[in-house]
């Protein structure tokens, strides 16, 4: 509707103005209020719209931002983590420098060693968890990929399989591969050379054997102690001891004296349920002429098996744990055996008492043992025949034509007899064939092996019986040296004996002296035993009696006949002088014994660990950080494996317990190879971290210069607009005044009427 009043032009003109100052003030507050000369897009399209693309992309970058923070935090913490897992590869380092100052096969040192490296697996588990801990924000940088190998259970099944292995499985697997696991060796018993003699040299034992077949169900690696105890003039007691088993034995001083006599040695022998046999022999003298100890005290002796426990990959590199060696030198002692290949550990765990059931090896015969073992020299060989089961042979003679000018017997029958079973044919053996004596197979032995053998001959009457010597053959021993005035048979004949020593022969010497018809006669044996008759009548038949006292003869009785054949009657009344002799064997009650053990082949056991990956590779744990709005710019931060399996720091657990000296090299340089990897993953962190700090600092940088971009674009000067408010409220004030100036105006014409 048009304005039905009609305002005079002056009036008009200063309304006019004075609302478009009103309007331009009231634009010019509005500044003032929001700080900003433009609004809105009526305001400026050009400049609205460009300032809110530059604040909208400032926004953007100022959330990235964020997110750059929170990927810094995250490394960081990755960094951090690295950290603390270097120095806990320092503390497993110094375990290592440890055991390396603990070297020695004592029982102290090999303890000690085993504790260090049950220390050392400690450390690696602690690294594990430390860095399975270092999650952050849902990413972890020190898993890696999760890429992981292992042993399938199958084939950890199948090694399981094999009589006395368990616990198979593979560590530190870096590569696929396959490890052949075998057991080879007989089981053939044998003793360290050196700990042997240092035995013999500190106990003053000689003729130390240790040998024998280890067990297919108890058998063991444990070491050999023989302690000795007993002084100066004093019965000598020796406690072997093998693992849990103890055998003790005391040798007195009385039993010494008389082997001494009789020329032999006592001998020590004993034989383990694990398959041990020992055997040394005891001279008080020579233990007594030990310096300072006299003997007394323990010595350790490192027992060897001929057992080996063999692992072969793919590429045919083989690694062996043989019972033969010495413990420190990959000996197979441990219960837990690991073979450490470029491509992974094989480790499975052994019973000592069933590994040779799973054992690969062919007949085999064993030297001999016992306290006669030094009748059989060397080994038994086999001349036909299979061995057929495991078998304890003894050797048993008897003889009755005994020569008493070598000492011995001149020929032995002897048998091979078997466990609880009949004996072999009867062997002749003599001087001429002893070196060269073959044993066909027996009924009821277990195998059908001939048997070839070198005898000692002089040891064969060691394992003889035989019953003591008739009265006839007494009398073939007797002679006469020297009886003036009698014949050599003026004590014509011995009627009797009784109790003279076994597995010997007593040489009886008498003496006469005085006259023929009241001689005395003094008996001796030549080993403490003495006797003295008096007053013998040597003119007729007569008899008398002789008890020797003292000696190993001691109570031994013997009666002589007299006969008045030797009497000639010139010398009847006269003084005599000489002597005769007569020999008396004792009864050989086959005082020792002769062993040996055969063993027959056995095809042995064989599986594979087979290694392969088991869980792929994913990418969940790298962390990608934006930095820009259009996502066309990233920084990818590959998760770094630090654990310490194969595709990680490839830290393996302690090889072995750390029983040889190289498991603890081993071990060391894979724990130089780590600290390079942790040096190779913290640089590789640290470098993303330069790099997203100075994206981080160059977003911020940028979204501010955005953002003062869009300001100058939009933001009014609070200066200029001060100064218009202030000229447009004057302005206002004039239009105001300038308007009510045209009114009085019209008003002053209304007042002439």
């Amino acid at each position: 509707m048009a304005n039905e009043i009609q305002l005079s032009s002056g009036i008009r003109s200063n309304l006019l103005l004075l609302q478009d100052t009103t309007v331009k003030l009231e634009r010019t507050q509005l500044r003032l209020a929001t700080g900003n000369k433009i609004n809105s897009a009526l305001d400026g399209p050009a400049s609205f719209f460009a300032a809110k693309g530059l604040t909208q992309r400032a926004g953007d970058l100022t959330g990235l931002k964020d997110g750059i923070g929170q990927a810094i935090s995250t490394i960081k913490g990755a960094d951090t983590g690295i950290s603390k897992i270097e120095a806990l590869v320092e503390q497993a380092r110094g375990l290592t420098t440890q055991a390396l100052g603990s070297l020695g096969n004592d029982a102290n040192s090999v303890k000690l060693r085993n504790s260090l490296a049950n220390s050392f697996n400690g450390v690696l588990r602690q690294i594990d968890s430390l860095a399975n801990d270092a999650n952050y924000a849902g990413k972890n940088l020190l898993v890696g990929s999760g890429l992981r190998l292992d042993a399938t259970a199958s084939s950890k099944t199948s090694v399981n399989a094999i009589q006395g292995i368990s616990g198979a499985r593979a560590t530190n697997v870096v590569s696929a591969d396959e490890y052949t696991i075998s057991v080879t060796g007989d089981g053939a018993i044998s003793g360290a050379t050196n700990d042997i003699a240092n035995a013999k040299q500190a106990r003053g034992v000689s003729n130390l054997v240790i040998n024998g077949f280890a067990s297919t169900t108890v058998s063991n690696l444990d070491s050999i102690s023989i302690k000795l105890s007993g002084g100066v003039g004093k019965d000598k007691t020796f406690t072997v001891t093998e693992g849990e088993a103890t055998i003790t034995q005391t040798f007195t001083v009385s039993q010494f004296d008389e082997a001494k006599v009789r020329g032999d040695v006592l001998r020590f022998a004993a034989s383990f349920n694990s398959g041990t046999n020992i055997s040394f022999d005891v001279d008080f003298d020579a233990i007594e002429d030990v310096p300072d100890t006299v003997g007394v005290g323990t010595s350790v002796i490192e027992k060897n098996v001929n057992l080996q426990i063999v692992a072969t990959n793919e590429n045919g590199e083989t690694i062996t744990r043989d019972g033969l060696n010495l413990l420190g030198q990959g000996q197979g002692r441990q219960r837990r055996n690991s073979f450490a290949f470029d491509s992974g550990s094989a480790r499975v765990t052994v019973d000592q008492r069933q590994i040779l059931q799973a054992a690969k090896y062919s007949d085999a015969i064993g030297t001999s043992y016992g306290t006669g073992a030094a009748l059989i020299v060397g080994t038994p060989d086999n001349n036909g025949g299979a061995i057929s089961a495991a078998e304890t042979y003894t050797l048993k003679a008897n003889a009755t034509s005994f020569n008493y000018t070598t000492n011995q017997f001149d020929n032995y029958s002897v048998q091979l007899t078997g466990a609880g079973a009949t004996t072999s044919a009867n062997v002749v053996v003599s001087t001429g064939n002893a070196s060269n004596v073959s044993f066909a197979a027996g009924v009821g032995l277990a195998s059908s092996a001939q048997f070839n053998l070198n005898l000692n001959f002089g040891d064969l009457k060691y394992i003889t019986t035989a019953t003591a010597a008739a009265i006839t053959e007494v009398n073939t021993t007797k002679t006469s040296t020297g009886l003036s005035g009698l014949s050599s048979d003026a004590v014509s004949a011995v009627s009797s004996v009784s109790g003279f020593l076994d597995n010997s022969v007593t040489k009886l010497t008498a003496t006469v002296t005085g006259t023929a018809s009241a001689a005395t006669i003094t008996f001796t044996d030549g080993l403490g035993g003495t006797f003295t008759k008096t007053d013998v009548d040597l003119r007729g038949t007569n008899s008398f009696a002789v008890t020797l006292a003292g000696g190993v003869n001691d109570g031994a009785t013997i009666t002589f006949e007299t006969s008045s054949v030797g009497i000639t009657n010139s010398i009847s009344t006269g003084d005599v002088t000489g002597s005769f002799e007569v020999k008396i064997r004792g009864e050989y009650n086959a005082p020792r014994e002769a062993k040996f053990d055969v063993r027959p082949a056995n095809t042995g056991q064989t599986a594979d660990i087979t290694t392969k990956q088991l869980v792929d590779a994913t990418d969940a744990n790298n962390l990608t950080v934006q930095l820009n709005e259009t996502r066309s710019s990233t920084v990818t931060v590959v998760s770094q494996n630090v654990r310490t399996d194969g595709q990680g720091l490839r830290l393996d657990f302690a090889q072995n317990n750390w029983s040889d000296r190289a498991d603890i090299d081993n071990a060391i340089s894979q724990l130089d190879a780590a600290k390079l990897t942790l040096r190779s993953a913290s640089s590789n962190l640290s470098t993303n971290l330069n790099v997203i700090q100075t994206r981080e600092s160059y977003t911020k940088e940028f979204a501010d210069v955005l953002t003062d971009g869009a300001n100058k674009l939009i933001q009014a000067d609070q200066n200029e607009e001060g100064a218009n408010i202030l000229t447009l409220q004057t302005k206002q004030q004039l239009g105001t005044i300038a308007l009510s100036l045209a009114n009085q105006a019209q008003q002053a014409i209304l007042r002439l009427f």
